[in-house]
């Protein structure tokens, strides 16, 4: 991002927001409803929960209509595969009826009159290679089949799990339809909903073109970072103890963020905390700020990782909706895989806190589930 547009974007919200705090016009300066600084910046946040929600909303209707159309091609696919499969099965079965119910009396002929035993050879050898031909063939049109089978299974799994989502988000669309009441009926009620409109305008225009962007980043960065920690652990022998089948790994929080550091120039001015359960990190960059904070849980599938939860993201003093924050979880993975630190271990507690995270391993044990018995 080009920091002369970053900085046009941001100038031009603090105007916005310095006009309306010190310059009111005369309705607003003897209304007596004119907004505070809080109100404006509630109206704000909401404003930016719709934009987001609609996002999501687009985003998993285009993803439901994509996979209908895979499924439909593979459907079609498959089809055209099964027609071909039964074409081969009839020719094949042709082939061995005319050989065992005699059909085939010139080729016996040939064979049975060879002058040699090398034309003998070579005459089933030919049949050999034929019928061996057609099973090979089949082979592989069944193969085929049994993948994209496999791969519309996969689809339709995929299908099931965004009309779960899509449902939730008709509650979000509920939601949505509710906070543009709110919002349109604070707008109008302001004396002034011409400036407020042009306020969240550009709000919404920094969020994209500046914020958005620049909490990627961060998530980015941090996704970039996690994926090196094991191999940067594996040196850190003070911070990884071993006793017996058990590993405990103690990471101070001074020494994560040195670590980012080393990773990001980014990190300069961001920072990590570890307290009471819970894994917090503010970053303030010129005009921007963001924080994030969260906790790490340990999960078996699909895979063993010590998923990191993202509970809160701030930008610049404005809480992200939800369904933003598991978009970027969705993209960025921030979790901490055991086994690329010490293979075979599986983790079996995990703390954040007094600015330590402790991940306890141990080799060769798997976390009991839920419905495994006793």
């Amino acid at each position: 991002m080009h920091r002369p547009r970053r900085n046009r974007l941001a100038a031009l919200l603090a105007a916005v927001m310095i006009i309306w705090a010190a310059a009111p016009g005369p309705a607003l300066a003897e209304d007596e409803s004119a907004m505070s600084d809080e109100e404006v910046r509630e109206l704000l946040e909401k404003s930016l929960n719709i934009a987001e929600l609609d996002k999501e909303i687009e985003r998993i209707a285009g993803q439901r209509k994509e996979t209908a159309g895979k499924i439909q091609a593979l459907n079609d696919s498959i089809a055209g595969l099964e027609a071909e499969l039964d074409l081969r099965r009839e020719r094949v079965g042709d082939v061995l009826r005319s050989w065992y119910m005699g059909e085939r009396d010139v080729l016996i002929q040939a064979i049975f009159s060879s002058d040699s035993l090398s034309d003998l050879l070579a005459m089933l050898d030919y049949l050999d290679e034929m019928l061996s031909h057609d099973k090979f063939t089949l082979e592989t049109y069944r193969k085929q089949r049994e993948d994209w089978l496999d791969e519309r299974e996969r689809l339709i799994a995929e299908e099931k799990r965004l009309e779960e989502i899509e449902r939730d988000l008709r509650l979000q669309r509920e939601r949505v339809i509710r906070l543009r009441a709110e919002v349109d009926g604070i707008i109008n009620s302001s004396g002034d909903s011409e400036r407020l409109r042009l306020l969240i305008a550009e709000w919404l225009a920094y969020w994209e073109n500046t914020g958005l962007p620049e909490v990627e980043r961060h998530f980015r960065a941090l996704a970039d970072a996690m994926e090196s920690l094991p191999g940067w652990l594996a040196e850190r022998k003070d911070l990884v103890k071993q006793s017996g089948f058990t590993y405990t790994v103690r990471l101070p929080e001074d020494d994560l963020n040195a670590f980012l550091r080393e990773q990001n120039p980014l990190f300069e001015s961001f920072a990590f905390r570890f307290e009471d359960g819970v894994v917090s990190a503010y970053g303030r960059r010129e005009d921007l700020e963001v924080e994030i904070a969260g906790s790490y849980t340990i999960e078996d599938e699909p895979e063993h990782v010590v998923r990191f939860h993202t509970e809160k993201i701030v930008f610049n003093g404005f809480a992200l909706p939800d369904t933003t924050i598991r978009e970027l979880e969705r993209r960025f993975d921030l979790g901490f895989y055991p086994q690329l630190l010490v293979p075979l271990v599986r983790a079996t507690a995990v703390d954040a806190d007094d600015g330590v995270l402790t991940v306890e391993l141990r080799i060769g044990l798997r976390r009991r589930q839920s419905g495994d018995a006793e």
